[in-house]
């Protein structure tokens, strides 16, 4: 019965351990995830509210980041599917000169304008509705 008892004690010990790695784990991934994050923003389509997201973040890169977009397309209980992968938008040295240049994100009737002036990326709405 001791023998017993002491498995169960360090059986449930382990548990809470590798709980605490792994909820710990999580957190410091997310936390990293969301440093990444440049700007985010929601626009309309056919399918609704809401059914593109545009996603600007940062690759961290040898002496600096590229910064990358990403469109999330349809909102299926949470899980995204499809995307369209706009690739890299250009390179800089902090996170702050990222924020300047491609910070900003505008939906129009003629598609995705992301950032201005010579740094804008334009994402026509024709090419973005192509996956239907």
């Amino acid at each position: 019965m001791k023998r017993f008892a002491l498995l169960l004690v360090v059986a449930l010990v382990s548990l809470l351990v590798g709980f605490g790695v792994g909820w710990t784990t999580t957190q410091l991934h997310s936390a990293v995830q969301l440093q990444r994050v440049v700007a985010m923003s929601w626009g309309d389509g056919w399918g609704g509210l809401a059914f593109y997201g545009a996603h600007v973040f940062l690759e961290p890169q040898a002496g600096g980041y590229s910064v990358r977009a990403r469109v999330y397309i349809g909102r299926n209980d949470g899980c995204f599917t499809y995307f369209h992968d706009c690739g890299e938008l250009g390179r800089v040295q902090t996170d702050t000169e990222a924020v300047a240049r491609w910070g900003r994100i505008e939906w129009r009737e003629d598609g995705l304008h992301i950032g201005a002036g010579t740094n804008h990326f334009f994402l026509p709405r024709a090419r973005l509705e192509r996956h239907r």
